[in-house]
């Protein structure tokens, strides 16, 4: 692409602020993207920083008059960092938070006493480190 000599840096801050790439703005000027990347480098970033305030300016909008759910429910999330998810604290101890939940006895510490005599009635022995007929 040829070089246009006459690429104004507030035209290239205008496009950036409407949302164009470097790309874009290259070829409106009908030149190198790396032209615009280096040489108006300020203005394409000034550009973006003015786009972002807007959209933040029509979101806050949005949310404040328009009273748009979805936009307030955004900005409660991601300005006041509410979440909607219910964060269950697992540092305590396992047994604390089972008593809690209403379970007051382990189940696996208890002997299971059917299991053990049955074992006993075929003559086996419910010791682990055994093995073999007790």
């Amino acid at each position: 692409m040829s070089k246009k000599k006459d690429i104004d840096g507030n035209q290239v801050k205008m496009l950036a602020s409407f949302g164009c790439t470097v790309v874009d703005i290259g070829k409106y000027f009908q030149c190198d993207e790396s032209l615009i990347r280096k040489k108006y480098k300020a203005e394409f970033e000034a550009g973006l920083e003015g786009l972002k305030l807007n959209l933040r300016k029509n979101l806050i909008k949005m949310s404040l008059e328009c009273q748009n759910t979805s936009a307030s429910i955004f900005l409660a999330k991601n300005f006041l960092g509410m979440s909607d998810k219910t964060a269950v604290d697992l540092t305590g101890n396992l047994e604390t938070i089972l008593k809690e939940c209403g379970f007051e006895e382990n189940p696996y510490d208890q002997t299971g006493t059917e299991q053990a005599e049955a074992f006993q009635a075929l003559g086996l022995s419910t010791d682990p480190t055994t093995s073999g007929v007790s």
